[in-house]
């Protein structure tokens, strides 16, 4: 075990990938472990053997000590929790004091303001235990005998597959919307009466805002204007065809787009939503968005003197989104991860071919800004855990990566947490930026230098921003290179598929789910080429079987509405297509459409 201890220590020196997975599998056999068993904030425990070596010298000490750590803080991200109790072997006194360090690590005690680190993912699960009126998270520790853990499962209790079914029935009538709020940009689909009449794809930066109200009113301005335009026809007046053109526009600014809405509103009867469904890049829990660790508000937390105040008022989005419904209409919330795996459960529950894979349930990652996942489990529900595998420890090597600002493009570490070797800087669009300057050689990375995608500020390496946001556009070249054929791009999705992999096995140990098939969204799919070469990755390290969710996973009349647009596609649009149905769900269909 102490050679292969150093072996990974070596290997983490060298700047190579120490993947959690492998060092799980290294310290397998050890004599030496920990139970642990997390009780989950609406009921139900999981439970865990965290086996370790004994440590000889300092440094395998830091080692054993860090990948403890991070397997513990990827449990709570990914479960939340109201208690973590974990037994220790009897006379096991640097495995007691190993978990009687938990509280100090994780800040246990410490005002969320102040926590950093590893207890920062105690953030989110305060934040979700106070909106479910329960106590904050706290560690326990007993003397026992470890345990084998228990991995039961309930047999399904209802047809999941018929209830992603009726949620594409009930979509038939009515006017229905559907929001994909992202890191970069918002979509958004109106449907009137079973058809797509309106897109809209608006560009923004809310890492940068200051104010919670910046990243509502936004929302609020693209829910009003999708209600606008689903209410001008092609036999309206030019006048009103030309400002829901200018609306649409994605270029257009939000004062553009609200005096359009305005000129509209004025001219005629704007009813509103039958059901409105919004996926957001946070936390959500019962239609509360809880989160506040994420990218997004991350301005809002360095700018705001009362943070825990200000994030409290964007719980109140769905209310607000009320204005924009008809009486009687219904606002629907849930993660971006958990809305790919409704969207990718609902089109293949409609397909004859595909519909026996619902039962097992669904697994969906959406690559973009940053990971994204979500998991319908075998009764076609939404799971009430934080879910947050983007925070997720992987390497515990790349060692010199960890020199940089978390902002510089070259840095592995966590922009919020400023931890190492978290799924945020690996299969993520900030991934493939930290990936270009790993693989492209000097002049591939000095071209992109000149065409303006990024630039020199001190000793950083950071993407330009301002005046335009040019982060999408650099990570467009990435990819058209590597749909080109260029090595050096292909290979860092190849990686990138390296990734996704041990995020497979990492969700695998925590979660095991039923369904063995990953479905991935988002920007890094919408290319066939780039999904192949992640494909090429992930097979390098073990058999993984995903599904790219373009225009190939297009079964229900909205999304093959979708498919056969000229200029907007599945892999761009399918979450908001998904959104609606979503909402759809919620509501009670006309009886001609049941």
């Amino acid at each position: 075990m102490t050679d292969t201890l150093r072996d990974l220590i070596r290997q983490a020196d060298e700047g190579r990938c120490v993947y959690l997975s492998r060092v799980r599998d290294a310290f397998r056999d050890s004599d030496n472990g920990i139970f642990c068993r997390v009780d989950l904030t609406l009921g139900g425990a999981m439970s865990y053997l965290i086996r370790l070596p004994l440590p000889r010298d300092p440094g395998e000490d830091a080692f054993v000590r860090e990948y403890f750590y991070a397997r513990i803080y990827n449990l709570i991200s990914v479960l939340g929790g109201k208690t973590m109790t974990l037994t220790v072997p009897y006379g096991n006194a640097w495995a007691r004091e190993l978990c009687a360090s938990l509280p100090d690590v994780f800040d246990v005690k410490k005002p969320r303001s102040e926590r950093k680190g590893f207890g920062k993912c105690l953030n989110v699960t305060d934040r979700a235990n106070e909106a479910l009126r329960c106590d904050p998270f706290r560690f326990l520790i007993e003397d026992g005998e470890p345990q084998a853990p228990a991995r039961e499962r309930k047999a399904p209790g209802r047809d999941a597959a018929s209830a992603f079914r009726r949620a594409v029935l009930n979509a038939r009538s009515g006017r229905l919307c559907g929001m994909d709020v992202g890191g970069t940009d918002i979509k958004a689909v109106a449907v009137l009466d079973g058809k797509i009449r309106a897109v809209k794809e608006y560009d923004w930066h809310p890492a940068v805002f200051r104010h919670i109200d910046e990243l509502i009113q936004p929302i609020l301005l693209l829910a009003r204007v999708m209600r606008a335009a689903l209410c001008v026809t092609d036999d309206s007046p030019g006048e009103l065809l030309d400002a829901r053109d200018r609306m649409l526009d994605k270029a257009a600014a939000a004062e553009t787009m609200a005096a359009a809405a305005a000129e509209i509103e004025s001219a005629l009867d704007t009813p509103g939503f039958d059901a409105l469904g919004v996926c957001f890049p946070d936390v959500v829990i019962d239609n509360l968005i809880v989160g506040g660790e994420t990218l997004k508000t991350r301005g809002i937390r360095e700018a705001s003197p009362d943070y825990e105040k200000e994030f409290t008022r964007l719980t109140v989005l769905k209310d607000l989104l009320g204005e924009c419904l008809a009486p009687g209409g219904i606002v629907r919330m849930t993660n971006d991860g958990s809305m790919a795996a409704y969207t990718a459960a609902a089109e293949l529950a409609s397909s004859p071919e595909k519909a026996a894979e619902v039962p097992d349930g669904i697994f969906a990652h959406t690559l973009g800004t940053e990971l994204g996942s979500g998991w319908i489990d075998e009764e076609g529900k939404i799971p009430q855990i934080p879910l947050e595998v983007y925070n997720c420890i992987i390497d515990l090597g790349s060692r010199p990566e960890r020199a940089h600002g978390v902002l510089d493009l070259r840095s592995n570490r966590n922009f919020n947490t400023g931890l190492a070797g978290t799924l945020q800087k690996y299969a993520s669009q900030s991934g493939a930026y930290r990936l270009v300057f790993k693989h492209f050689n000097e002049g591939q990375i000095r071209e992109l230098f000149d065409a303006g995608f990024i630039l020199r500020r001190g000793s950083g390496v950071f993407a330009v921003t301002q005046p335009a946001d040019m982060r999408k556009p650099l990570l467009e070249r990435i990819m058209s290179m590597a749909c080109q054929g260029v090595p050096e791009a292909e290979e860092v999705f190849r990686e990138i598929g390296e990734y996704l992999a041990v995020t497979w096995e990492e969700t695998e140990d925590i979660l095991c789910p039923k369904t063995k098939s990953r479905v991935l969204f988002g920007r890094f799919v919408k290319r066939r080429r780039v999904f192949e070469l992640m494909q090429e990755g992930a097979a390098r390290l073990l058999p993984a079987e995903f599904q790219a969710a373009d225009d190939s996973m297009a079964y229900t009349p909205l999304m093959l509405d979708l498919r056969n647009d000229p200029v907007y596609t599945v892999a761009q649009f399918g979450q908001a297509v998904g959104a609606v149905y979503y909402a759809a769900a919620g509501r009670t269909a006309p009886e001609n459409d049941q």
